[in-house]
């Protein structure tokens, strides 16, 4: 298999069993400079698509100890699950280029 290079942003690719590929890259926010707020993962054959937001909320609503923590990792650790379960069945072929 001839190596490819992957589009700017691409963190990590999955190769599907259809010959697609499931890209993981990173959401940025609008700020200046920009900064990631999620890892997206979205397959190259087919619509399927998903996002993982770095920020976690932890504690309860009830007693006041709800807070938002940025967790990059475990974003991209879920983003990585998914792509690699959706590669190992998706049979969607890429679109030629140009089409």
């Amino acid at each position: 298999m001839p190596e490819t290079t992957w589009p700017e942003g691409v963190i990590a690719r999955y190769l599907t069993v259809g010959g697609a590929t499931v890209d993981l890259t990173h959401r940025l926010n609008f700020l200046n400079p920009p900064e990631p707020f999620a890892t997206a993962a979205a397959c190259s054959g087919c619509p399927d698509s998903e996002e993982f937001s770095h920020w976690v909320g932890t504690g309860s609503e009830w007693d006041g100890t709800y807070k938002e923590v940025l967790d990059v990792s475990q974003a991209e650790e879920r983003a990585r699950d998914w792509a690699q379960s959706h590669a190992e069945k998706c049979r969607a072929m890429p679109r030629p280029d140009g089409a």
